[in-house]
């Protein structure tokens, strides 16, 4: 340790990216189950579910609006964002289970039902606005304005978190259905799941948090206090930065598609009679992002982040109109190399630019923080969160009236489900998020002008102007 500054190691690196990638797992069964667990096990209609979490996803929305702020002025005793981390852990344990209860054995309304999986998901997801948004601003405080040590962080963040998701596509449906035998509970398998992910996420986050203390000390004094702007100028300071604005639409637009694709796939399995297939699948996809995550971060230095982005979205575009196309035979059977084949790209073409997520936003906090002298760079990574949000309320939803518009049934005295119009089912699972995609993409690359070199300038002349208020 030289001057009083921790050293960032490689273990601080890897345990950081480790809870990240944990919490990631432990929201696995609710990411694949959740609306075909509400469907099918809580008795809840298509429509009603879109309603509801139109509505939950809502309030995670407004709740992510000022999440940035709340922390921007909060002093807490753990640390400015490491406090944060520590608290949540146990909404977000809580959370996650909640919403893979089974609540039928003594709820009888499955409108009450339906609330009580929307209190769920609004505790986890509220949560995650406070959580995603002090674990992006931890990486300055990890990294300083070195952005070769911040492109590993991120770097390690998606390649751990794609080793995570190898492990939990193996063995989530294989450990569901081994309980359901064993227990001879349907949905034992998914509650008892995710309680044993977010187990093993809660005790990793709290082993980083204490190994990570040093790097987000209290200050009881902070000598920045009077200089912290107001939300007006937080805001503004937002609306104003053009850079951000345009990443904010792009991805918005992304998002909605495929958080439309996340929430109907596992209905594609279930309806073509190739649910035993799926832990195979969604193996191979894990697999496949995996090996993107390792080559990404050094393509990536070659493209440059914009290119690496516009080349992500572009491939995953792509696999969609595979689906679209050849994904269901003219017999109505699944084309299961097809499918296959294209989740494996969709999700491989994620990490080429996942990799750099937070940086994106973050060269837009220095950016903005440079030309106008308002730190609002805490914002940016909320500001991270908000499309996200967005698309999550307005895809997520979409998902209910999408698989009632196209006449989903539910299994009913064993019978298996299916839906009436299928071609139209396809419509939304292909070709609707490669629409967005595009959109997202001819966005970036018309409007979106942030370069690798600019973010280094930017980042130093901050740098600078911190070390002279410092000094002052």
């Amino acid at each position: 340790m030289e001057n009083n500054k921790p050293v960032l190691t490689n273990g601080i690196i890897n345990l950081n990216a480790l809870s990240n990638g944990l919490n990631t797992m432990a929201f696995q069964v609710p990411t694949l189950y959740l609306t075909m667990f509400m469907t099918d096990y809580l008795g809840i209609s298509p429509v009603a579910m879109g309603t509801g979490m139109l509505i939950a996803k809502t309030f995670d929305f407004i709740v992510s609006l000022v999440a940035g702020v709340i922390i921007e002025k909060a002093n807490m005793k753990h640390g400015k964002y490491l406090s944060w981390i520590r608290l949540l852990t146990a909404t977000l344990f809580f959370g996650n289970i909640i919403q893979m209860l089974d609540t039928t054995a003594f709820v009888g309304s499955s409108t009450v039902r339906l609330i009580i999986v929307m209190i769920g998901y609004m505790m986890f997801h509220g949560s995650m606005n406070f959580n995603a948004a002090s674990r992006a601003a931890m990486i300055p405080k990890l990294a300083g304005s070195d952005m070769a040590a911040r492109k590993k962080i991120t770097a390690r963040q998606a390649q751990v978190g794609s080793a995570v998701s190898i492990i939990s596509s193996a063995i989530t449906l294989p450990c569901v259905q081994f309980v359901q035998k064993t227990t001879g509970s349907e949905t034992a398998g998914y509650f008892l799941v995710a309680l044993l992910f977010s187990t093993s996420f809660a005790i990793t986050n709290m082993i980083y948090v204490k190994k990570a203390a040093p790097f987000d000390p209290y200050d009881p004094n902070p000598a920045t206090a009077k200089a912290r702007p107001t939300i007006g100028q937080m805001v503004s300071s937002v609306v104003t930065n053009k850079q951000m604005l345009i990443l904010f639409l792009a991805f918005t637009f992304t998002g909605i598609g495929n958080q439309v694709y996340a929430g109907v796939t596992t209905y594609f399995f279930r309806c073509t009679n190739t649910f035993s297939k799926y832990t195979i699948v969604l193996t191979a996809r894990s697999i496949c992002a995996f090996a993107a995550s390792m080559v990404a971060p050094s393509i990536g230095k070659k493209l440059g982040k914009k290119n690496s982005l516009l080349f992500g979205w572009c491939l995953n575009a792509a696999a969609g109109l595979v689906i679209y196309f050849f994904a269901l035979n003219k017999d109505g059977s699944a084309n299961l190399i097809a499918m296959a084949s294209a989740m494996c790209v969709k999700q491989a073409a994620n990490y080429f630019y996942m990799v750099f997520t937070a940086n994106y936003w973050l060269d837009c906090g220095e950016y903005g923080y440079a030309t106008t002298g308002v730190d609002n760079r805490t914002m940016a990574v909320t500001v991270m969160n908000w499309p996200t949000k967005i698309s999550m309320a307005l895809g997520g939803s979409l998902v209910g009236y999408a698989i009632a518009w196209a006449g989903y049934n539910p299994p009913v005295d064993g019978s298996a489900p299916s839906f009436t119009h299928m071609s139209r089912f396809m419509t939304v699972i292909g070709l609707l998020p490669c629409v967005t995609l595009a959109i997202g993409a001819v966005v970036i690359f018309l409007f979106y002008k942030m370069t690798d070199e600019e973010a280094v300038k930017y980042a130093q002349m901050n740098a600078e102007r911190e070390k002279a208020a410092k000094a002052q």
